[in-house]
């Protein structure tokens, strides 16, 4: 996602790091870096650690990424390798719940819409409740 999902190096842009002269134990005596707990994800905003929450959200990265999203559906909806979507991969676990279930729900439709038959998967944004996620898109 632009601005990544989850601030992890995995998402194509790791974001928040430091060099540190902390030594590793696992290889013995390597300089490392920080990363975890200073980590940032801009792709729905811009991050405050302080806050630890999102002072305003990127509407512009959202209809970004849902527009890459009906591009990608449009394109491969005939191939007969291609049997769903995931639209985000590993949303981290400060996303805005209100925002991340309607992308969800957002590209859902945009699937439907071009590839009926496709499978749609979403990821949990490492919230593991049914107190979130419980009846999400029931129907």
């Amino acid at each position: 996602m632009k601005g990544s999902q989850n601030g992890f190096d995995n998402s194509g842009q790791m974001k928040g790091f430091q060099w540190t002269t902390k030594l590793n134990t696992e290889p013995a005596g390597i300089v490392a870096f920080e990363h975890w707990p200073i980590r940032t994800a801009e792709w729905m905003g811009k991050f405050d650690l302080e806050t630890i929450d999102y002072p305003e959200i990127n509407h512009d990265n959202i209809k970004h990424s849902l527009e890459v999203i009906e591009k990608i559906v449009t394109t491969y909806a005939g191939h007969p390798a291609v049997l769903g979507l995931e639209p985000i991969n590993e949303p981290w676990e400060y996303t805005p719940i209100k925002e991340l279930k309607q992308f969800y729900w957002d590209g859902y439709l945009i699937m439907k819409k071009h590839a009926p038959y496709w499978r749609y998967i979403m990821h949990d944004s490492f919230r593991f409740t049914t107190d979130i996620w419980g009846g999400f898109m029931a129907g």
